[in-house]
């Protein structure tokens, strides 16, 4: 089995380099989406806040 494995990684290693740099890649992206909401979120209730003091 291991020597079937290491065939396996070794003939697919560009494969398997190309799908974990998607991979990171689409994971950046939701990561940054999260952030921009988060932000636009906070940004709405210092906005509300600041509306409802005046």
């Amino acid at each position: 089995m291991a020597d079937f494995y290491k065939e396996f990684l070794s003939k697919n290693f560009q494969k398997h380099i190309y799908y974990n740099r998607d991979w990171y890649r689409h994971n950046f992206t939701i990561t940054l989406f999260m952030g921009r909401v988060a932000l636009e979120r906070i940004w709405r209730k210092l906005a509300l806040k600041q509306v409802k003091n005046n």
